[in-house]
């Protein structure tokens, strides 16, 4: 894994979410900037609610991993005064989300959909959003840590989307293709028995089994067609963040065609089961019937492309979008047969903690809706 940093932008492309012609392009823009390397670098929404917004930068700085940090260091102060908090949907709401889709269920329309929520936090002065990055760096070294610029002509108003996501959509290295499907979760505890325990009552639950498999299927499904190899794992293991555990199936491949590159790949594959569902375009529907907002960026995804085809493409979960005084924060969960409302609430609850955790309130509680001192 790399560290990219990123100063100024070269040339833009942002457009409306219609991406049969993105990777062409793509190579078009980066095959301007001859002989240089730069990538083009950016986010990719979930749906039409938002614009592709990639960029290539006029300077790029690389670096390999996020060094380890002392665990003993203190975050930056992020601003964790005064403050309001709105949830979108109420839990109520949500949980009878839950329900609508379990009937869907029930009925053969979907095997698995994935439903969200988000947090709304005002503050009394505006948030820093390079200091809620270092902080999500702190604490998820291991994670694809992301500050992107979604306004970046609009000086007056910047507009931020900044995350720590554990999920790695596609890699590709030359021929080498490499994706890391996570789906069926649990909240780590923080003490380490009761975290084993939870770890193996993950990995022989049926539910959480069969919500991952569905995933994994429909990524090999995909990637088959596009290389002569492809190693899928019969069983996942464990992967741990800094606040969750997920079942994990790490899928490699060699590919068949060169010219194959890591956007395509990634548009491909997007979106998987993971964040949206199976059928696919029945569970996209239905998203867009239960979830009362627009996902924008969220279950989006962010990486970068060169002119080679390499690149490197994460899941855009454990984020928010930062703006002025407000940060909006998002997270899903997957419902299939077996899922109950109470527990898909849980799961978003907790997986809401990495974002704030980095900002300082991690044991708020959302039915609160009066300023916090």
């Amino acid at each position: 894994m790399q560290t990219f940093f990123a100063r100024e932008i070269r040339e833009t492309l942002s457009i409306a979410t219609e991406y049969r012609e993105l990777p062409q392009q793509a190579a078009a823009l980066l095959d301007k900037q001859s002989p240089s390397n730069l990538p083009l670098m950016g986010a990719i929404p979930f749906d039409d609610t938002a614009t592709v917004q990639l960029f290539v930068p006029d300077r790029l700085h690389r670096a390999g991993p996020l060094a380890k940090v002392d665990p003993a260091a203190t975050f930056a102060n992020f601003n964790k005064k005064n403050y309001t908090l709105q949830a979108i949907p109420e839990p109520a709401i949500y949980m009878q989300g839950v329900d609508r889709a379990l009937e869907r269920i029930d009925r053969a329309q979907l095997l698995k959909i994935v439903l969200s929520r988000s947090l709304e936090l005002s503050f009394s002065t505006p948030t820093d959003p390079s200091e809620l990055l270092a902080n999500l760096a702190r604490a998820n070294r291991h994670g694809y840590n992301y500050l992107i610029n979604l306004s970046p002509k609009n000086k007056k108003n910047s507009h931020w989307l900044v995350g720590a996501s554990p999920e790695l959509l596609v890699r590709r290295r030359g021929m080498q293709v490499e994706t890391n499907p996570l789906a069926g979760s649990a909240p780590l505890s923080g003490h380490a028995l009761t975290d084993r325990t939870r770890a193996v009552a993950l990995m022989n639950s049926d539910k959480d089994r069969r919500e991952h498999a569905l995933v994994v299927e429909a990524i090999a499904d995909t990637l088959s067609p596009l290389c002569r190899e492809l190693d899928v794992p019969a069983a996942p293991s464990i992967l741990e963040t800094d606040t969750m555990m997920h079942l994990s199936t790490r899928i490699q491949g060699t590919l068949r065609d060169r010219e194959t590159c890591a956007l395509s790949l990634s548009l491909a594959l997007h979106p998987t089961p993971a964040v949206c569902g199976t059928p696919r375009q029945s569970a996209y529907a239905a998203i867009h019937d239960i979830d009362p907002f627009a996902r924008r960026y969220f279950a989006g995804m962010v990486g970068w492309v060169d002119r080679r085809g390499d690149g490197e493409w994460a899941v855009t979960i454990r984020c928010g979008e930062a703006r002025g005084r407000r940060l909006r924060l998002y997270a899903g969960a997957g419902v299939v047969a077996g899922s109950t409302a109470e527990t898909e609430l849980a799961e978003t609850s907790a997986k809401f903690r990495t974002m704030l955790k980095a900002i300082g309130v991690e044991h708020i509680e959302e039915q609160q809706r009066t300023p916090f001192c």
